[in-house]
């Protein structure tokens, strides 16, 4: 898909955007941690011709629909551009964000299993296995997420493209969203350069990682006590006293705000409470310590 705006963009923008390249430079760090196979200036090109496709899709669209409802032309073209505006900021600002976004993820997702992949690795370093191996076997594993991705480029780098063994690392290394595993390759490039114990180097970092994981998994649950707390006495307990209250109310003030307290409730019960559930459930997926 990206090759194919990629190169639907050149062909219609031609070089006239390369002098707005940099002012994008902000997100070519993100692009490469978040393994996008597009350059900055491929990305910004495909970026501006997706926003110029949407453009030409929903004016038109837009423009239909406010002229049957407003029966003025002048009206529903100000209407019309106005919210295409709106949604082409949208677009730019999905895609502006999409490359930290992915880039987080990855981050998130490696540092979840580095513990146990490090002592996967470790495992295979005592066994007397080259070190080349230990990332080969582990590309196999997919339940390592985005490790066993990592692992399989320095994999496909030593075998297809034939790099020696740092040199893939270290490309790897300075791509990686996750400054763990960074350190960590890093601090295995150094073994291997200087001739040292592969399997003792992987079984010091396991440990090191292994009592972060645990404080992150104490942290969190720390955390996610204190938001259930929250939820139930603020957001639930809330919720009904406001409900029985203005029950009440309606009682005891007679019936001309029935209608409202009753709009009021039904609010509270079907959109503003399941709304507030969804955003706790992904506050705690988000703050999770595994991915």
């Amino acid at each position: 898909m990206w090759n194919t705006f990629k190169r639907l963009s050149f062909k219609f923008f031609g070089r006239t955007l390369e002098p707005y390249i940099k002012h994008f430079d902000s997100i070519k760090g993100d692009l490469q941690h978040a393994n996008i196979p597009l350059s900055l200036t491929e990305y910004v090109y495909a970026m501006f011709f997706i926003l110029l496709l949407a453009f030409v899709i929903e004016f038109p669209f837009i423009v239909i629909i406010a002229t049957l409802l407003f029966k003025d032309a002048i009206m529903a073209f100000i209407f019309s551009f106005t919210i295409t505006i709106f949604l082409e900021l949208g677009i730019f600002f999905l895609f502006y964000t999409h490359p930290s976004s992915v880039a987080n993820y990855r981050k998130k997702n490696i540092e979840s299993s580095i513990s146990f992949a490090t002592t996967y690795m470790s495992t295979i370093a005592s066994s007397g296995a080259p070190p080349a191996t230990m990332f080969k076997v582990l590309s196999k594993f997919k339940e390592y997420g985005e490790i066993s991705r990592e692992a399989e480029k320095i994999n496909r780098d030593v075998e297809a493209f034939g790099m020696d063994l740092t040199s893939a690392i270290r490309k790897t290394a300075g791509r990686t969203p996750s400054p763990e595993f960074k350190e960590l390759l890093w601090g295995l490039d150094t073994v291997l350069t200087t001739g040292g114990n592969v399997a003792d180097f992987l079984h010091e970092k396991s440990k090191g990682f292994m009592a972060e994981y645990k404080r992150r998994l104490e942290q969190y649950s720390q955390t996610l006590s204190l938001l259930i707390e929250v939820y139930l006495t603020v957001i639930l307990v809330g919720s009904i006293f406001f409900v029985i209250m203005s029950a009440l109310m309606s009682i005891f003030g007679g019936s001309g705000n029935n209608l409202f307290m009753t709009f009021i409730q039904f609010m509270i019960i079907f959109v503003i409470l399941p709304v507030v559930s969804i955003g706790f459930i992904f506050l705690i997926k988000t703050i999770s310590p595994s991915a």
